[in-house]
């Protein structure tokens, strides 16, 4: 994966440079006896130092200050570069801020988060956090962020691809989260399955992909009508949940919470018929019933060829797994979840900046600066490449390059959803989320029993603990 958008990364650079550089192939010319004679006096004389490519730099604030970023490991990096790609960003900022001075922190994923909270408890937290929303919804709970609100200019969020994103940059009336990229899951079909059976023709290739619930159906009968394996509706654990809640949600418009997200609302008619529908898929065999399996062994299995699909994909898993897929010959075939309308809406994963409450107004108003820079500056595109998202601004535009593989991902942005993440209790609500599923497809319950009792449990995990 990481070869991947160092190509990309590299590419988006070259694509960046200055015309200028470029040079031009002339026509040849007879040879000029008296050209050739300056020449060679040229020659003799003793050469320039070449002039630097680089442009000069404006300086846009003398502000005086030391500030702190703390950062998980979410920027991809150049292999054999002299620097992390965080301290680049910073020297590339510092000549723009001159006198303010930027000291990072890489967190791990494993003890990140403590170390976070340990730095909340001991009131010594650093001013930036480059981190995702629902820990820093958690932050935010607590009351030891800074309102962003100034950044979100009226421009700002015209630019957003989604309005959605919003909802996930704040808490209460407060914006807490400052975004740079996103990402939204996928399922993926085994390509070469998809035309022995016939079933590619009814899948929409252009932009985003979109399709509808009656259209998935035809699919799978195809392909079970051809003996192929089907993929798995997994329900063993938490890992790759998002999965199925996007799979389920949209099959017949039944969202997970209401509107303002104020309480759990997977029930009635639409969420009944999406469970049922799932139950119908796997007793016809059209669908694995994988209440003992991971997402994570979904995942393998497709890429091992032993199933025609699978419903828990991205473009990190793509990637990482592109090895194995060549070595087995299969050729994978991106879609989103299907919908009623064929207008899906999906969860995705987001990247942004929060700034701590450390009562020092100087250092505040330079780590904006620092997260400006970063989100809206001359170098955005690149920040984006290297987290290997996408872009939240449209302003922005195709910071890949026209990669098919990435036009694809990109062209779903605007079909991203609530982010449900940053609710209070929704780790506790995960666990009842598969419990249903597996209710189901077992048939303990029926489907409107379970959507119900799902509902109930939720929403107890949205009392204040």
């Amino acid at each position: 994966m990481r070869k991947f958008w160092r190509v990309v990364a590299a590419c988006l650079v070259l694509t960046m440079a200055p015309t200028g550089c470029q040079k031009k192939e002339e026509p040849k010319k007879e040879p000029d006896l008296q050209l050739e004679e300056e020449l060679d006096k040229e020659q003799e004389e003793p050469e320039q130092p070449p002039e630097s490519e680089e442009q000069p730099v404006t300086v846009l604030s003398e502000l005086e200050a030391e500030i702190t970023w703390w950062t998980y490991p979410i920027f991809v990096q150049e292999e054999g570069a002299a620097e992390t790609y965080e301290q680049e960003i910073i020297a590339r900022f510092q000549q723009y801020y001159p006198n303010i001075r930027v000291n990072v922190e890489v967190l791990d994923y494993e003890n990140g988060p403590a170390r976070v909270k340990e730095a909340i408890e001991a009131g010594a937290m650093p001013d930036i956090l480059f981190d995702e929303p629902g820990r820093i919804q958690d932050y935010a709970r607590k009351g030891v962020l800074r309102n962003l609100e100034p950044l979100f200019t009226p421009e700002r969020q015209e630019d957003l691809v989604s309005p959605e994103i919003l909802s996930a940059c704040r808490y209460e009336d407060s914006y807490v989260m400052y975004p740079l990229s996103m990402m939204n899951y996928v399922m993926a079909f085994n390509k070469e399955m998809l035309e022995t059976c016939g079933a590619m023709e009814l899948l929409n290739r252009e932009g985003a992909r979109t399709w509808d619930t009656d259209t998935f159906g035809q699919v799978l009968e195809k392909l079970n009508n051809s003996g192929f394996k089907a993929g798995m509706l997994f329900c063993s654990g938490v890992a790759g949940d998002y999965a199925t809640r996007s799979f389920l949600t949209n099959l017949y418009d039944a969202p997970l919470m209401n509107a303002d997200m104020s309480a759990y609302a997977f029930q009635g008619e639409g969420a009944a018929a999406a469970l049922q529908k799932a139950k119908d898929w796997v007793d016809a065999g059209w669908m694995i019933n994988g209440s003992g399996v991971t997402g994570a062994e979904s995942v393998q299995q497709f890429v091992e060829g032993e199933s025609s699909y699978t419903l828990l994909w991205s473009l990190p898993q793509a990637i990482s797994n592109q090895a194995a897929l060549e070595e087995r010959g299969i050729e994978v075939v991106e879609m989103p979840y299907p919908s009623q309308d064929g207008t899906p809406v999906l969860e995705y994963i987001m990247n942004g900046f929060c700034i701590f409450q450390n009562n020092d107004e100087v250092r505040a108003e330079a780590a904006q600066y620092f997260l400006e820079f970063i989100c809206n500056g001359e170098e955005a595109a690149s920040h984006v490449a290297h987290t290997g998202a996408f872009p939240v601004s449209r302003s922005l535009g195709d910071v890949y390059q026209g990669n098919e593989q990435a036009l694809f991902y990109e062209a779903l942005t605007p079909y991203s959803g609530p982010y449900y993440q940053k609710v209070q209790g929704f780790e506790a609500m995960r666990v009842y989320w598969y419990q249903m599923i597996s209710e189901v497809l077992n048939g303990e319950y029926g489907a409107k029993a379970a959507s119900n009792s799902f509902v109930e449990y939720a929403n107890e995990t949205r009392k204040a603990q």
